[in-house]
C-alpha cells in the first residue's frame, strides 16, 4: 500500500503535488517531505534550485485530496482567527459584537454545505491546543452535521452554530494561568472553570431579539443527562436540544485535539467514548445519530497501525469501534480478533 515515487521534471511542477522527499540547497531543507506544493513555492524553487528534477508521489487523485483538505483547513483557520480577535477585543458582548459573531455564523454555515473536506479536516487534525476559538469554530461545524442529521430545519441550524460559536466565550474572561495550566486543576480551579457556561449567559440575555434557543445552548452545555452536569445539575428533557447536540460535539473534538495538559486520544477513542456517554450522560438518540452519521468519514480512511503498517479502515462495529475491519498487506484484517494490534494513527 506504499505510495508511488517518480522523479518529476522542473516544467511538470504543478501546484498540489505533494515532495516524496526534502528538497534542500547547500545543506538547507528548502522544502520537507509530504509538503503540497503551491505555485509560490514551485516559482521560489525555480529561482533558487540547482536541479533539473525532483521526487513527488504521483497519485493525482491523493494529491487533489489533500489540497481540498489544507482549503477546507485555511477556511477553519480564517474563521477561528477572526473569532479570536473579535472576543479578544470585547470586554464584553454588546449588541455589535454578537451580530459580528453572527456574521461568521453565516459565512461557517456557507462553508459547510458546499464543502464536505472541513468535517473530514476536523476529524483527522481537531482543534489542537486552541481549547477556545478553534475548538469554538470545530464544535459549531460538528454541531451543524449533527443537527442537520437530527432533522432541524435550516434557521435552526443557523441559530445552533451561533450558540456553538458562543458556547465557551465565558472562558476567556477566565485567567489564562487558569486555562493554560498544565497540570491538573485545583478543585477551586475547577469550579472557575465550571462558571463559563453562566458568564457566557450572563454576557448575552440582554441582547436584543437573542433566541432563548442560543441562551440555552450556551447556559446548558455541560449539563448531563444523569444531573451530574453542572451549572444546574438538570436531567433528561430538562436540558435543551442544542445544549445537547453541542455536548456531543464537544465531547468529540475535546477528546480528538491535542491540548496543553494532555496528548489527543487514538483515532477511534473519540467514537468510544460518545458511544459510553450515552448510556448515562450524553443523549442516546443523538449520539447514535452522530456516530452512525461519521462512519462514512472513517470507513475508506487511511491509517497506521500499532506495527506500523498502513491499512484502510473497511468496515465499523458500533458495538465495538475501536476494532474495526481492516484491509492491510492484500489481506483483511478483524481487529476484534488480535490482541497486539491496534490503529494509533489516521492518515
Amino acid at each position: 500500500m506504499g505510495k508511488k515515487k517518480e522523479f518529476i521534471d522542473f516544467s511538470r511542477l504543478k501546484p498540489g503535488m505533494i515532495t516524496a522527499d526534502e528538497i534542500d540547497y547547500n545543506g538547507t531543507v528548502l522544502v520537507g517531505k509530504n509538503i503540497i506544493l503551491t505555485e509560490q513555492m514551485i516559482e521560489k524553487l525555480k529561482s533558487i534550485y540547482s536541479l533539473d528534477s525532483i521526487q513527488i508521489y504521483n497519485n493525482e487523485k491523493e494529491s487533489k485530496e489533500l489540497v481540498a483538505l489544507e482549503e477546507a483547513e485555511n477556511t477553519l483557520k480564517n474563521i477561528s482567527e477572526s473569532v479570536n480577535f473579535l472576543f479578544s477585543n470585547s470586554q464584553n458582548l454588546k449588541t455589535d459584537t454578537t451580530n459580528e459573531i453572527n456574521k461568521y455564523a453565516k459565512t461557517l454555515l456557507n462553508f459547510l454545505k458546499v464543502d464536505n473536506n472541513i468535517f473530514k479536516n476536523i476529524i483527522l487534525r481537531g482543534s489542537g491546543e486552541d481549547c477556545i476559538y478553534r475548538h469554538s469554530v470545530n464544535v459549531a461545524s460538528l454541531s451543524y452535521l449533527l443537527g442537520k442529521w437530527a432533522g432541524l430545519e435550516e434557521n435552526k441550524l443557523h441559530s445552533l452554530v451561533y450558540a456553538s460559536i458562543l458556547h465557551d466565550f465565558g472562558k476567556t474572561k477566565i485567567s489564562k494561568k487558569i486555562i493554560n495550566k498544565t497540570k491538573p486543576l485545583t478543585e477551586e480551579e475547577y469550579n472557575i472553570i465550571k462558571e463559563h457556561p453562566v458568564i457566557t449567559y450572563n454576557e448575552i440575555k440582554d441582547i436584543p431579539f437573542i433566541s432563548h434557543s442560543v441562551l440555552y445552548g450556551v447556559l446548558m452545555h455541560h449539563e448531563r443527562c444523569d444531573g451530574s452536569g453542572y451549572p444546574l445539575k438538570l436531567i433528561g428533557n430538562q436540558i435543551h436540544e442544542f445544549a445537547k447536540i453541542i455536548a456531543i460535539t464537544d465531547t468529540f473534538d475535546a477528546i480528538n485535539s491535542n491540548r496543553i495538559y494532555k496528548k489527543r486520544k487514538k483515532p477511534l477513542e473519540a467514537l468510544k467514548i460518545i458511544k459510553e456517554e450515552s448510556l448515562s450522560k450524553l443523549d442516546y438518540s443523538l449520539c447514535n445519530i452522530f456516530l452512525r452519521g461519521l462512519e462514512s468519514y472513517y470507513i475508506g480512511q487511511k491509517a497506521l497501525l500499532s506495527n506500523n503498517s498502513t491499512c484502510k479502515i473497511i468496515k465499523l462495529d458500533l458495538n465495538n469501534i475501536d476494532t474495526p475491519l481492516v484491509f492491510s498487506n492484500n489481506e483483511f484484517i478483524d481487529l476484534t480478533k488480535t490482541n497486539d494490534l491496534s490503529i494509533v494513527k489516521l492518515l
